[in-house]
C-alpha cells in the first residue's frame, strides 16, 4: 500500500515573502548540516543553478535534488535524494501562505515507493523534518537563531504555536468500525489498527492532537478532537481525517468529521 505524504505546518513571524526568502536563500545558516547532511560538520548547502548543493570542506559536492517549480512567494518543490541517486527522488514540495501578520509554511514530502523500506524512510523523516522545521522557525523569529547557536527543544516547529489573533479550527471526528474491519475481533487487535495510531501520533507532533480515545458504549468506536490553528481550515482537517489516515482510507474505519465552534476552554488548554 502507498504510504501517505508527511505533512507539516508551523506558523512564523515573517510575511510570505520574508518567509520564503529565510527558507531558500539562507537556508545554509539554519539547516542542521552537523546530523543531516551528506558530509557533516563543516559543510555547506545553497541552491545552486536550479539544485540544492551541499559541499564538503575539501570541495566536495552531493546534489540533494533539482528544483521542478520555483512561484515566489508561494511555493516550491524539488525532487529530493541527498545522498542517493537521482533516480530514486522523493518529492518535497513547501507553500508559503499568509496568516495574520504570520506565515503559514506547509512542507510536504511523497514518494516513498522509491525506497527499499518505504515505512522505516517514511519514520525517519518524520523525526527529520521536525528538527529541520524546528530550527528554521527559530531562525525566522524576531532576533532570530544566528546558526550555531543551540535551539531549545521546547521550541517544536509542529507545535503551531503562536496562533497570531488566537482563531483557530477544531473538529470532531467519530471513527467506526468500517467494511474493511473484522468483525468479532477487537478493533485494536487488528493490524489496520496501527495506521490509525501512526495517524494519531502525527496529529499529536503537529500539535493538532487534543484528545482521542475510544468510546466505551460502542463497539469499535471512538472519538478525536484536532485543534487546527487559524480559522477556515475545516476542509484541511477533513483531508487529514479521510486521507492522512491510512486506517480510513482503506475501509478499515469510518470518520465522520464535525465542525466544533468552541465557546470555552479550561486552563489546561489556555495556560
Amino acid at each position: 500500500m502507498t504510504l501517505p505524504p508527511i505533512h507539516r505546518e508551523i506558523l512564523v513571524d515573517a510575511p510570505p515573502g520574508v518567509a520564503f526568502a529565510l527558507f531558500t536563500s539562507k537556508i545554509g545558516d539554519w539547516w542542521p548540516l552537523d546530523g543531516l547532511s551528506v558530509f557533516g560538520a563543516g559543510a555547506t548547502v545553497a541552491f545552486e543553478d536550479g539544485a540544492l548543493v551541499e559541499r564538503s570542506p575539501d570541495g566536495q559536492a552531493a546534489e540533494w535534488g533539482q528544483v521542478t517549480s520555483w512561484l515566489p512567494p508561494g511555493e516550491f518543490s524539488m525532487t529530493w535524494h541527498p545522498g542517493r541517486d537521482t533516480l530514486a527522488a522523493s518529492q518535497v514540495t513547501v507553500t508559503f501562505r499568509a496568516a495574520g501578520d504570520q506565515t503559514l509554511v506547509v512542507l510536504e514530502h511523497a514518494g516513498w515507493d522509491v525506497f527499499a523500506d518505504p515505512a522505516a524512510a517514511r519514520a525517519e523523516y518524520e523525526h527529520g523534518w521536525l528538527e529541520v522545521l524546528r530550527l528554521y522557525q527559530a531562525f525566522t523569529a524576531p532576533g532570530g537563531t544566528q546558526a550555531g547557536q543551540e535551539v531549545p527543544a521546547s521550541q517544536d516547529a509542529a507545535s503551531g504555536a503562536g496562533d497570531g489573533d488566537g482563531e483557530a479550527t477544531w473538529v470532531a471526528l467519530l471513527h467506526r468500525a468500517g467494511p474493511a474491519a473484522e468483525p468479532g475481533v477487537s478493533i485494536v487487535a487488528q493490524p489496520p489498527f496501527r495506521e490509525h495510531a501512526g495517524f494519531l501520533q502525527r496529529m499529536a507532533s503537529q500539535g493538532y492532537l487534543v484528545a482521542a480515545g475510544p468510546l466505551p458504549d460502542e463497539d469499535g468506536a471512538g472519538m478525536t478532537i484536532l485543534r487546527l490553528p487559524g480559522a477556515g481550515r475545516l476542509a484541511e482537517a477533513t483531508r487529514l481525517a479521510t486521507e492522512d489516515d491510512a486506517s480510513v482510507a482503506s475501509g478499515f474505519f469510518t470518520v465522520t468529521v464535525r465542525p466544533w465552534q468552541v465557546m470555552l476552554t479550561g486552563p489546561a488548554l489556555d495556560g
